[in-house]
């Protein structure tokens, strides 16, 4: 396999008041139920966390160089602690992506330096999508600036945007992108996995 899986925990959580990586949903954690969904279809897994708790998973933990830079750092990061070309980034609060979903992305890889999903309101999802070392460049020069909107990126490389209507066709699509930020987030996700 020529693409590394990492795991965003590095978020400050607060609107959920709580680190919401380590809330349960079923029997797992949040942060291990996307651990779960990348291992089938990753060379390896990694965390991009802050807290040295995180070690408790067993799997190498890398912290940002600059923290409070959200998403392109996460990138960055996970760009600057691999070997292989490419890497599959997850959100810690992103419980219902699948190995299902993760594996398509992979396959569009081959020529692009991003391949970026979109939810059904068609809104960019950076954090459940992969990169190729060949971005890196291009995110190192925009954090340099400041400008860390990932938009910017994709405008800077050749990324492909997944649309909803490619993925619809997998297992549980109406739940991929479901993101837990606010303890209401949670209350549903709850409900969701008692529905499945």
């Amino acid at each position: 396999m020529k693409t590394a899986g990492f795991v965003t925990a590095g978020g400050r959580s607060s609107r959920m008041h709580r680190d919401k990586a380590l809330l349960k949903l079923g029997d797992e954690t949040l942060i291990e139920r996307v651990i779960a969904a990348l291992r089938p279809v990753t060379s390896s897994v990694s965390i991009i966390a802050n807290d040295p708790l995180y070690e408790k998973f067993g799997l190498p933990v890398f912290s940002d160089t600059h923290q409070g830079y959200g998403p392109m750092e996460a990138i960055r990061t996970a760009l600057a602690n691999t070997a292989a070309p490419r890497v599959a980034l997850a959100g810690c609060d992103m419980p219902f992506v699948t190995s299902e979903l993760f594996a398509f992305l992979i396959d569009q890889a081959e020529i692009y330096d991003a391949v970026v999903p979109l939810d059904k309101e068609r809104r960019l999802e950076p954090l459940c999508a992969v990169y190729s070392t060949g971005a890196m460049s291009a995110v190192c020069r925009l954090i340099e600036r400041g400008d860390l909107k990932t938009a910017r990126l994709f405008d800077r490389i050749n990324a492909r945007f997944v649309e909803f209507e490619e993925v619809r066709h997998l297992p549980h699509s109406e739940l991929f992108f479901e993101n837990i930020n606010t303890p209401q987030d949670y209350d549903r996700a709850i409900r969701l996995v008692g529905e499945k």
